[in-house]
């Protein structure tokens, strides 16, 4: 069985908050090396800075993902218990409801983080392919 076939394409709604945790892992996993070359851009954070927010970063980031496959677990349950195209579309409702919830309490949790050990936020706008930290290129 081909599991993967049937999985849709990921919603632009749930790439921005993993651009920004996957830019942040991949930054808080380069260690002690990048912690030694120096300073970083403007309104960037600093690899010292990252790493040291990484093991809670990390913490986020797992608890994210079980929530968010819990709701995708929880919405299988549903669609495969639905009986009419009303309840088909009830259960699609509420799994989307759910997802965005959780993407606003990961992103409320992440800024928490961000904002706690003094780093500036990522200045994305919706929707926008460029940007990042401090409003740079």
């Amino acid at each position: 069985m081909d599991v993967f076939r049937t999985i849709p394409p990921m919603p632009s709604s749930l790439l921005h908050p993993l651009r920004v945790a996957l830019l942040a892992m991949v930054l808080g996993s380069t260690g002690v090396a990048m912690a030694q070359s120096g300073p970083s851009p403007a309104g960037r954070p600093t690899p010292a800075q990252m790493q040291k927010i990484f093991p809670e970063q990390k913490r986020l980031a797992l608890s994210d993902q079980q929530a968010r496959i819990a709701i995708l677990q929880r919405g299988e349950r549903c669609l495969s218990a639905a009986g009419s195209s009303e309840a088909l579309r009830t259960c699609m409702k509420e799994q989307r409801s759910a997802s965005q919830r959780q993407r606003e309490q990961h992103r409320a949790a992440m800024k928490a983080l961000l904002e706690r050990n003094g780093i500036p936020l990522p200045q994305w706008g919706k929707g926008e392919r460029k940007g990042g930290w401090g409003g740079g290129a």
